[in-house]
């Protein structure tokens, strides 16, 4: 795995970051509670606007495809004779569901990467579904993730992603459904940004990382480690914090060497869940594993995202997602 680092800054970000700053982390605390289950999801204007949505339910989550509106059909020298199909799982502290900000960016992957499919994946919601009963949900989705016939395997590339929450959704799901059956089909990549890998309260006194979770806290505009011990607290309740596929940070990444699954993650400098993030990257390539990773110094938790309302660094990290969903 290759690591890399930058540490440039716009001033709108930094404005922005200052700003928000003092409002943390009320600005996204959850402001209602869903039932158990897989939430049924209204799928954003922007989202219907820009792409075909088809919604459906297999084994009891609720499955969101994203296909961009093409203004004409493509020409037959232009048919693809590969695929991508992107399995998202949206961040908001496993207790809210996909926001506008989600769906945008869901949106324009559609449009970005070529013959790509993208799909949100409604993941069962903590409290009412903490981790002990919404990952069994998901691994009896699971084999329904991956294309079945010959054809389809050698023409289509599967790719886990998410934010957040979602990041640690995404790869706790592939780390506890190979722990169970080694053989299960594996997605060609994992793409993580801003990701919680580390649900044990937090800092972690015997850990190497927690003096950097401390200093990471006092520039985090967003989260801190007090709103992060809550919501890891409400998702691992009734499971040990230190089991891998809640804490994939803790997991052993050399089945994904042997099995060919490429990590790619995008951390920031000013988020406490960056230090946890950037060790499982250097674990990573110590084991071999292959894929790349970006560390962005002074940014914010899924600045990401910001891409939207036309951040500089938002864009650019947008930019950097896509390039490596097409390597």
């Amino acid at each position: 795995m290759e690591i890399t680092t930058r540490c440039d800054k716009s001033t709108p970000i930094s404005l922005l970051q200052t700003i928000i700053k003092p409002f943390r982390p009320r600005l996204i605390k959850p402001k209602k509670e869903f039932p158990a289950g897989s939430p049924y999801l209204d799928v954003h204007k922007a989202a219907n606007k820009r792409c075909n949505v088809t919604e459906r339910q297999v084994e009891g989550i609720w499955l969101y495809d994203m296909k961009p509106k093409y203004t004409s059909s493509p020409k037959k020298d232009e048919i693809a004779t590969r695929t991508r199909h992107v399995f998202y799982f949206a961040g908001g502290g496993w207790q809210m569901p996909p926001s506008p900000e989600h769906w945008k960016l869901c949106a324009e992957l559609c449009h970005r990467s070529k013959d790509t499919t993208v799909t949100m994946v409604s993941y069962p919601l903590a409290p009412n579904s903490p981790a002990k009963d919404s990952l069994p949900l998901l691994e009896r989705l699971y084999p329904y993730l991956f294309p079945t016939t010959e054809t389809e395997k050698s023409t289509t590339e599967v790719i886990f992603a998410g934010d957040s929450a979602g990041g640690n959704v995404a790869l706790g799901l592939v780390v506890k459904v190979l722990a169970s059956t080694p053989s299960a089909p594996v997605p060609n990549k994992i793409v993580l940004i801003s990701p919680a890998l580390d649900l044990r309260k937090q800092p972690v006194a015997s850990s190497s990382f927690s003096a950097d979770l401390v200093a990471a806290d006092k520039k985090d505009p967003l989260l801190g480690i007090p709103f992060t011990n809550g919501t890891a607290e409400n998702w691992s309740r009734g499971t040990d914090a230190e089991t891998p596929w809640i804490s994939p940070v803790l997991a052993d990444v050399g089945v994904f060497r042997e099995r060919g699954v490429k990590v790619y993650g995008i951390t920031a400098g000013a988020d406490v869940l960056a230090p946890p993030a950037r060790h499982f990257a250097e674990v990573c390539r110590e084991q071999g594993v292959g894929g790349r990773w970006l560390h962005w110094e002074g940014l914010m938790h899924c600045f990401v995202l910001a891409f939207c309302y036309g951040i500089k660094e938002g864009k650019e990290g947008l930019d950097w997602i896509v390039g490596v969903m097409e390597e």
